[in-house]
C-alpha cells in the first residue's frame, strides 16, 4: 500500500510503499529542497472482528495493542486462518465424542467375566494405559518459564557473587600492601580497575538480568526484548571478561615460560567459547516464532 508524503518545506508530495517504512519510522530527504524530515509507518485499522495482534499462522506478533486483519509478515488473512482453526477444533471435538462412543459400545458387548465385581447392566471401566512418549513431556514444559527461571537464577547468582566483592573490598589495605611491594607506588584508581571494578560490573549487570527475567516471567510487553538484550550483552561481555583476565595474568605474572601464555591463552578461549554457544543458541531461539507463541499465551 503506498503512502501520501509531503515535505513541511517546500510542500513537494509523492508516495512511499509502506512496507518500506519500519514500525519506528524514517528520516527521508526532501528532492527539491534537500529538507530532512522523518515520515511515521501508518497503523492498519481493523476492519472486523476477527482481527488480532498475533497471527494465527506464523506467529508474527505487535505486542502492543494494534492488530491487523492481514498479517504483515506471510499476508495471511487473520478472518479465514482463524474460521479454518474453529473449524478443526470442532472436527477434533466430533472425533473424540465418537471414540468414547465406539469405547462405551464395545464395552458393553463384551461380557463380563464370572466373579466379577461390577454388575451386568454397567460395563467395566477399561483400564487406563500408561504411556510414556516424547510428546507428553513436551505437552507439559513450558520453555517462558524455564528460561525465566534459568535466567534468574544466574540473575541471583552474579548479584550474590558481585555483592561479596563489593562487600569485602578494601581499596586502602590492597593499595598499601601492593606499593609497599612495588618499586613505584600504586595509585587508587590502579587498585579499583584491578580489584573492585568487576565486582560492581558483576552486581549491576546481575540487578538488569534479574528485571529482565522477571519481565519476561510476568510475559510483559517488554520482557522479551530487555531478555534479548541482556542475552545480547552477555554475548559480548564473556569473551571480554576472558580475555581481560589473561591480560591481568600477564601482568601478574613474573617471567613465565613460553607454553604457559599459550595455554592460559587456550584456557581463556575454551570457557569464552563453552559459554557464548549457548548464549548464541539461546538468543536465536528466543527470535524464534515459538518462543513468540509461547509468551502469548495467558
Amino acid at each position: 500500500m503506498s503512502v501520501r508524503i509531503e515535505c513541511p518545506s517546500c510542500k513537494a508530495s509523492g508516495n512511499v510503499n509502506d512496507l518500506e517504512i519500519p514500525d519506528d519510522g524514517m528520516m527521508l530527504a526532501c528532492p527539491r529542497c534537500k529538507e530532512s524530515f522523518r515520515i511515521v509507518k501508518p497503523r492498519k485499522k481493523a476492519t472486523s472482528a476477527f482481527a488480532s495482534n498475533t497471527c494465527p499462522t506464523c506467529g508474527y506478533s505487535t505486542f502492543c495493542e494494534e492488530v491487523f486483519d492481514e498479517c504483515p509478515h506471510c499476508g495471511a488473512d487473520v478472518k479465514t486462518a482463524a474460521e479454518r482453526k474453529r473449524e478443526e477444533d470442532a472436527r477434533k471435538r466430533e472425533r473424540e465424542v465418537l471414540n468414547r462412543n465406539y469405547r462405551a459400545e464395545a464395552a458393553a458387548a463384551q461380557p463380563l467375566p464370572t466373579g466379577s465385581k461390577y454388575p451386568a447392566s454397567a460395563p467395566a471401566p477399561e483400564p487406563e494405559k500408561i504411556k510414556i512418549n516424547l510428546a507428553s513431556f513436551a505437552d507439559g514444559f513450558d520453555p517462558v518459564a524455564a528460561i525465566g527461571w534459568g535466567a534468574a537464577a544466574c540473575a541471583v547468582l552474579l548479584v550474590a557473587v558481585g555483592g561479596w566483592g563489593v562487600l569485602v573490598y578494601q581499596g586502602t589495605d590492597i593499595q598499601t600492601q601492593l606499593s609497599a611491594q612495588s618499586v613505584e607506588p600504586v595509585s587508587a584508581w590502579q587498585v579499583f580497575w584491578g580489584y573492585g571494578f568487576l565486582p560492581w560490573v558483576e552486581l549491576l549487570f546481575g540487578v538488569a538480568v534479574l528485571c529482565a527475567a522477571f519481565g519476561f516471567l510476568q510475559r510483559a510487553e517488554w520482557g522479551m526484548p530487555r531478555l534479548q538484550q541482556v542475552v545480547t550483552a552477555s554475548l559480548v561481555l564473556v569473551p571480554v571478561y576472558e580475555l581481560g583476565q589473561y591480560g591481568v595474568w600477564i601482568v601478574k605474572s613474573i617471567s613465565p615460560p613460553w607454553w604457559a601464555y599459550l595455554v592460559e591463552l587456550l584456557s581463556a578461549l575454551l570457557v569464552s567459547a563453552l559459554l557464548v554457544v549457548p548464549l548464541y543458541f539461546l538468543l536465536q531461539y528466543l527470535k524464534g516464532n515459538n518462543i513468540k507463541r509461547a509468551y502469548q499465551k495467558t
